[in-house]
């Protein structure tokens, strides 16, 4: 596993936690960016222990807290927005 030095992380894995915060599954997430689901897995996993971040909600919480994730950039469905 590659180490990202004082929890800084590539393009690809900030992506991939971005639309993992959108509520897209691995699956998902591989198809958008043209990867496999065991990479998307590796991806978002190296992230997390990057971060030092115990889940993938962990990992997308400590991404929005050092503000690499806006609330902006995160989409709540029409059908689930409070009134």
């Amino acid at each position: 596993m590659s180490q990202i030095p004082h929890g800084r992380l590539s393009d690809g894995q900030l992506e991939a936690l971005m639309l993992t915060a959108n509520g897209f599954t691995s699956r998902q997430i591989a198809s958008r960016l043209g990867s496999t689901e065991s990479g998307i897995h590796q991806r978002v996993n190296e992230a997390a222990h990057a971060l030092g971040a115990q889940t993938r909600a962990h990992a997308v919480a400590i991404c929005i807290a050092r503000g690499l994730i806006s609330v902006d950039d995160i989409h709540v469905p029409d059908d689930q927005q409070a009134a």
